[in-house]
């Protein structure tokens, strides 16, 4: 696994792609010491901790409960599913909680990481100040244009992935490819109305 240790990260791709899995093997990595904000429910309770929001489009209890969460200084990792919900692209302002754990994650001695569908839907703030970006096959022409504008090559290699596989972009902007996460990872819950 690569070194998170203080770092932001953010995870991309089509659905069914395997976002969630790898969001499940690296918040396995950290057990007790990871928060999950579950928005679609598709997280376990252990060996990490979720909450399921009783709205799931509510910024409000998004904010209080990542507020709540870096303030009880138990967890090392904090998790947001579905971030671009609650951070779409600019012009749209960051929720304050989400910018602060953005901007000064560091300081609280914290991994901060997200997953979205498509890098466009996210605010850039999130995507352009992660350390890695972890990114499944996407297809859709603005996506590709995006990747291929923060590296060389990058879109059109994520729209040529095998299935599972996903590309990392390190924080020097070169990438690698990867094999898929181990099957026993991939999440089970699922949504309910």
């Amino acid at each position: 696994m690569l070194n998170l240790e203080n770092k932001a990260f953010q995870i991309f791709g089509l659905p069914d792609s395997g976002k969630s899995t790898l969001a499940n093997f690296i918040l396995n990595q950290y057990g007790k010491s990871a928060f999950v904000y579950d928005t679609l429910a598709e997280f376990s309770d252990e060996p990490y901790d979720s909450y399921v929001p009783k709205n799931r489009g509510s910024v409000a209890e998004l904010e209080q409960v990542i507020r709540n969460a870096m303030a009880c200084r138990r967890y090392k990792l904090i998790y947001i599913d579905e971030l671009n919900r609650f951070c779409p692209s600019k012009p749209a302002p960051l929720p304050q909680a989400i910018a602060d754990i953005n901007d000064w994650r560091a300081h609280y001695g914290l991994v901060f990481g997200g997953a979205a569908r498509r890098p466009v839907q996210l605010n850039q703030d999130l995507t352009e100040l992660a350390h890695y970006l972890f990114i499944f096959k996407l297809t859709g022409k603005n996506d590709i244009q995006y990747l291929n504008d923060m590296s060389e090559g990058l879109g059109d290699l994520v729209k040529a992935l095998a299935p599972y596989h996903f590309v990392v972009l390190n924080p020097g902007r070169d990438y690698q490819v990867y094999s898929p996460v181990p099957i026993e990872f991939k999440t089970s819950k699922k949504l309910t109305a």
